[in-house]
């Protein structure tokens, strides 16, 4: 293996390997905050969606890996992304996760900016001789913010490739995510559902794309969704015909078309009427024609993550906050279909808290496991974690992607090669 060796010293090319990764990498903090400044403040990532901010004023706060931002729509329809930090001694700006104002005022000495992150107000300003122009404090802004369908991304360093680049091959899934749409665009303003854990934000990120686990970790509830009539083991067993990929880039994807195909566009039963569903197909048509419209409506949504923080599975946008090296919180929003029947709605809305709430019958499986992984990690005698599973029948697809069976770790490896390449670049 050829020696990868970080500023802070580490060799990332020993502790990442083609087959396996080292324990370290998941408990040690020198780590984590290498992790902060090589992927967190350099690689784009998702903050927020277009739709929650439709109005002039509106605004939501979010954290780019650890530092705060505020995302702000200006009365010109514009979206201004700013770094929640005054200019003068550093507090904080806005408190609220939501809500709609032209300004934001610091609470410490009033100083007070506007929605495009102009300072506009100082107290006492006679205090300043005339070397002080206000123009030279406005809050520091995201230097690269770009969207697509909707989606508001954002990168810290001004160098880097461009947002569609970066998505390679995953943006066409985005496509897929959205197209469910009869009218081509998602609505994310139903809240969102947080839970923290006491582990690595990586594990979320590996687990979100890893097809080997559900039937044995989920078991009870996949009986449950599909009402004890689903052959598990033809959707997430040897006998599946669904792929796991690797898009590049630290894109994953279990590609559960064929599967979703054969159930009605759903891996879960969608549990809406046939009245709903009619005229949610006669919307659909209505857009795309006949033909795209059942091809659409057959694959269903993709299941897939974007390295570092974006997961999408089912109807939700699963967005990923690092706390500290052995804490993480998950953000799961809601996505409705603009142009969709009302109850086709209400019954994506449903499935979040049914299956994602802290009740749900899927999620606490992931966090009881997480940190079951964050306690093994004290065991410290043989550290590394075994990535093998299926390296031996992966194949290379016509356009470059490298996939596997479903059930192989062809996912994770994905994730690491991106990971050991961010840390060493």
């Amino acid at each position: 293996m050829a020696t990868m060796l970080a500023s802070n010293g580490l060799d990332y090319g020993e502790l990442v390997r083609d087959d396996r990764v080292n324990g370290r990498l998941y408990y040690d903090p020198a780590i984590f905050q290498d992790e902060i400044e090589k992927i967190w403040r350099r690689e784009w990532l998702y903050v927020a969606h277009e739709s929650e901010i439709p109005e002039p004023g509106d605004y939501v706060t979010r954290r780019m890996g650890l530092d705060p931002v505020i995302v702000a729509r200006d009365e010109d329809g514009g979206v201004n992304l700013m770094l929640n930090r005054c200019t003068h001694r550093g507090n904080t700006v806005c408190q609220s996760e939501r809500g709609n104002s032209h300004a934001f005022r610091c609470a410490y000495h009033g100083w007070t900016f506007n929605n495009r992150g102009e300072l506009v107000g100082v107290p006492y300003a006679a205090g300043y001789d005339e070397s002080f122009r206000k123009a030279d404090f406005p809050l520091a802004r995201a230097p690269r913010v770009g969207t697509y369908r909707g989606l508001i991304f954002a990168s810290l360093s001004p160098d880097g490739p461009a947002l569609e680049e970066r998505l390679g091959r995953a943006g066409r899934l985005l496509d897929q995510f959205v197209d469910l749409s009869p009218e081509g665009e998602l609505i994310v303003r139903s809240g969102v559902l947080k839970h923290s854990y006491r582990g690595n934000w990586k594990m979320a990120l590996e687990n979100s794309v890893d097809g080997y686990h559900p039937n044995i970790l989920h078991h009870a509830a996949m009986v449950m969704m599909t009402r004890g009539k689903g052959d598990m083991e033809a959707i997430f067993g040897e006998r599946s015909d669904a792929r796991a990929r690797d898009l590049g880039n630290g894109a994953a994807q279990l590609d559960l078309n064929a599967v979703n195909t054969r159930n009605g566009g759903r891996v879960v039963p969608p549990g809406w009427s046939r009245e709903a569903y009619a005229d949610y197909r006669a919307a659909m048509e209505r857009r795309y024609g006949a033909d795209e419209a059942d091809r659409i409506i057959a694959q269903g949504p993709p299941h897939f993550c974007i390295f570092p923080n974006l997961i999408f599975i089912l109807n939700q946008f699963r967005v990923i906050q690092p706390v500290s090296v052995d804490e993480t919180v998950i953000h799961y929003y809601p996505t409705l279909l603009k142009g969709a029947p009302e109850e086709i709605n209400q019954r994506r809305l449903s499935e979040t808290y049914l299956i994602h709430g802290p009740a749900g019958r899927v999620a606490p499986d992931d966090f009881e496991a997480y940190e079951r992984n964050q306690e093994g990690f004290s065991a410290r005698v043989n550290e590394w974690l075994l990535l093998r599973r299926g390296l031996h029948r992966e194949d290379r697809e016509p356009n470059g992607a490298i996939a596997g069976h479903e059930t192989d770790e062809t996912t994770q490896r994905a994730i690491w090669r991106y990971y050991r390449e961010a840390m060493t670049r």
